[in-house]
């Protein structure tokens, strides 16, 4: 694989676009190649801007209210107040979490939560990086202005949406997820297949925050098929209700820098 665009020394963010080789098969040095420049360029990203960790936010880019039709004024309402509750929820998390060595990783695409999330992080001069399919580039749906934005292509066939889910899992160190549908279920599920090799070898684990009432995967985590003691070690025992309870677990749980450092 290659990668397109790149993360610049001088602050300017281009699209990497992590691509398939023209070749009919992917040797082992293709491969190789795709490794080392994503890696490459996440460093870069990390050097430039004093960076410690990557905290994602997942969760749904629709905002329909079931069993209502899309005319209906209540949609909008509805939509208005979600959208409200979210910007609370991310403003909760990031008021701790933003004096700390801290990037804020979405799937950088302006639909629903994903959106929230990036748009609140910028707006609290946080540095972003944006994970997403190249089906997303190539419809419009990338938002403009995140600094590191993350094209990715699928290993086989046509771009579709959750090729990004990998890339996603392996950059986040911890993850709060709001609501969701099968998209957030996927990275979801992979951050749990990950941390069975890393408490195995007694890696630091990636945290996994569902908050409590939020609907969606956020509720039905704790009730997903796994092994327990991988929930318990990367999960809250308890429910969580809001951003501040979030913001303070991963405080208690990873060894956060502060600017000050």
């Amino acid at each position: 694989m290659t990668c397109h665009g790149s993360f610049t020394p001088s602050g300017e963010s281009q699209i990497l676009q992590i691509t398939n080789p023209s070749q009919q098969y992917r040797s082992n040095s293709s491969m190789n190649a795709f490794s080392e420049n994503l890696n490459q360029a996440v460093e870069n990203f990390r050097q430039q801007h004093g960076l410690h960790h990557f905290i994602a936010f997942s969760g749904g880019a629709s905002t329909d209210l079931p069993g209502v039709p899309k005319d209906d004024p209540l949609q909008k309402q509805f939509e208005q107040i979600l959208a409200e509750r979210e910007v609370r929820l991310v403003q909760e998390v990031l008021n701790i979490l933003r004096h700390y060595r801290i990037a804020v990783l979405t799937g950088g695409t302006r639909f629903g939560f994903p959106k929230t999330a990036m748009e609140t992080a910028k707006a609290m001069k946080l540095k972003t990086i944006g994970v997403f399919p190249k089906t997303a580039l190539e419809k419009g749906y990338v938002l403009p202005d995140i600094d590191f934005p993350i094209c990715v292509d699928p290993p086989y066939g046509e771009s579709a949406w959750g090729d990004e889910s990998s890339v996603f899992a392996k950059l986040l160190d911890a993850v709060i997820v709001v609501g969701g549908g099968a998209g957030t279920l996927i990275e979801a599920s992979h951050i749990l297949k990950m941390n069975e090799s890393l408490l195995k070898y007694g890696h630091p684990l990636k945290i996994v925050i569902p908050i409590h009432g939020t609907g969606g995967v956020a509720d039905g985590l704790p009730f997903v098929w796994g092994k327990q003691e991988i929930k318990n070690a990367c999960m809250p025992q308890k429910p969580m209700l809001c951003g501040q309870d979030a913001a303070v677990y991963i405080q208690d749980h990873l060894d956060l820098f502060p600017f000050s450092q």
